[in-house]
């Protein structure tokens, strides 16, 4: 009787060793995926982040919706307010925020 509960209590202690290692890839995975979105929107505002954000620029979209710009001066002097673009973008999920990649002005 004792060897059966060994083997359970091993069995049992597996499985969690198993679920736990499946638990980090799986976030892993996710903290670091570049997920697509497109955004759209007026934008009314935009600024440059000094708050330890790893993004430098922000924008500010009508709905109170804020997307990120990594190190791309170009794109965010492009960018002007109160005009309507469709963004490419993807989700930080380890930051949760949405990086811009792309603005196209919206006519």
């Amino acid at each position: 009787m004792d060897a059966f509960k060994i083997t359970i209590a091993v069995a049992v202690l597996a499985s969690l060793a198993i679920l736990g290692g499946i638990f980090f890839i799986t976030q892993n995975a996710i903290d670091n995926s570049k997920i697509p979105e497109v955004q759209k929107g007026l934008v009314v505002s935009k600024d440059v982040v000094a708050d330890g954000n790893p993004a430098n620029y922000s924008v500010s979209l009508e709905g109170g919706k804020t997307l990120y710009i990594l190190n791309n001066s170009d794109l965010y002097q492009s960018i002007s307010v109160n005009k309507t673009y469709q963004f490419d973008c993807w989700k930080d999920f380890k930051q949760k925020i949405t990086i811009i990649e792309t603005a196209t002005l919206e006519k």
